[in-house]
This record gives C-alpha cells, structure tokens and sequence, in this order.
C-alpha cells in the first residue's frame, strides 16, 4: 500500500505516497499519451490537477527549466522549477502535439477537465493493481489510497529525502503556511532506516537480473525496479535511450 497507508482518524493524517515499482507499473499502464503526459509533470513538479489542466504551452519555458503555475490555489501565480532531465521529453511531446495551445488537451484539442483527467487517472491506477479501497465517508462516498493527489505528495516527499530545504519545497508546493508542508517530513525516514538497517547489520542484497533480457528498455526498467537505481538516474538513463531509439515516436 506504499511507503505510509494513512487510515482515518481523529490525528494527524499522513499522505498516501507512491514508491518506486508503484510509480514504474502506473506509468508502464498508461496508453494515453495526454495523461502519461499531465501525470508526469505532477510528479515531477508537484502540480495539482487543476494547474495541470490550466498549464499551456507558453507556461513552460525549456531554456530557463522554468514552469509559471497561474492562478493556482488561492488564485496566486507561482514558479517552479522543471527537472532538466524532462525537457527532452517535452521538447518531443510539443513538436508532436500542434493541435492546442494547452499542454495536455482533448481529443478535439480542448482543455482537459479535472475530473475528467481524474477519472482516466483512477482508471489506470486500476490496470496497475493500484486501486486500493480504504474507507468511506458519512455520506458512504468511498476512498482510495491513491488518486492523481498522489503524484504530488510524492514529489513533496522525493525532495525532502533528497535533502531539498523544507522552505524550498513550500515555495514549489505553493503552500502559503510552511506547517503545511512539515507533514512530509513525517513521511521521509530514509536516514532513520539507514541507521536501523546498519544497526542490525542489514546489507542491500544485489538483485540478480535474467541474463535473457536484452532490449535495453526492460533492463533500464527492471534495475529501476529492483531498487538498483534512483529515480533520477532511470529518468536520465531513459530520456537517453529515448533520444537514441528513432521509433520512439510511435510511443507518443
């Protein structure tokens, strides 16, 4: 159920965050271009799914890394800042998609509707064995562990193991009250795991990968999934491969 599975209760409640082999298996099931799209820049720059409804095409500036959020909660305009190693994907995704002035869009090239990106979200989370009930509310509206929220929770979570400053995820979140933000400090515990595992003398065992494997996609994806590599580092090693696979077109 991930790294915490909040249940209800009258305390704080902690998010729901997606790990690594969750995250590789939700995208692995996308066959939307539009949505692997839209949920990719949630991940990776901590949008909500309104603000990735919103963005369009003049928002991202790829020669800066910078993406403007505009009227985001609040009705408040924030910048953040996009991972170098997306804009290879993006430098494609805008060359292939001409027919809206939105980032992500409709068949028809209009702009996508959040419950309706929500929806296909859930749907996927489905297909990747993803779609965890949890509880129901009052009014008997049942929950889930994950929904497309998630993409961000992560994101918040990721840059503080990573050891980003809590000041500088708040201003990516866009939170306005930094105690907003601190609830994902209770989330990242890598250094406290690292210190049990070396107390009790526990070592990371080197996963043995099939020596049939040879399309350099599923190694890249399986090393990412037996934990040998960060998500940076599959994320670069993909964007490269990405760049030298002259069928990779037919993905997108």
């Amino acid at each position: 159920m991930g790294k915490n599975f909040a249940r209800p209760s009258n305390n704080r409640k902690l998010p729901n965050i997606l790990n690594k082999k969750q995250l590789l298996a939700l995208f692995e099931a996308m066959d939307d271009s539009h949505v692997f799209i839209g949920s990719f820049l949630a991940l990776f720059c901590g949008l909500r799914i309104s603000e990735v409804c919103n963005l369009k095409k003049t928002d991202i500036d790829l020669e800066t890394e910078k993406v403007i959020v505009r009227e985001g909660k609040g009705s408040k305009d924030r910048v953040v800042m996009l991972p170098t190693t997306m804009k290879p994907l993006l430098e494609k995704w805008f060359r292939l998609q001409t027919e809206s002035e939105y980032v992500i869009a409709t068949s028809f090239g209009n702009q996508y509707a959040p419950n309706i990106l929500s929806l296909r979200f859930r749907n996927y989370l489905v297909k990747a064995g993803l779609s965890i009930k949890t509880f129901k509310t009052e009014i008997g509206q049942q929950r889930y562990a994950y929904s497309f929220h998630t993409l961000r929770h992560t994101y918040a979570t990721y840059l503080l193991e990573k050891g980003v400053d809590l000041y500088y995820v708040q201003r990516s979140l866009g939170h306005v009250d930094i105690h907003t933000t601190q609830i994902y400090a209770y989330i990242t515990n890598t250094d406290l795991q690292n210190k049990i595992n070396k107390a009790f003398g526990k070592t990371k065992e080197r996963t043995q990968r099939s020596e049939n494997v040879r399309d350099p996609f599923q190694v890249l994806k399986l090393r990412f999934a037996h934990g040998e590599m960060s998500l940076e580092e599959f994320q670069e090693r993909f964007e490269t491969l990405t760049r030298l696979d002259a069928t990779v077109d037919t993905l997108f």
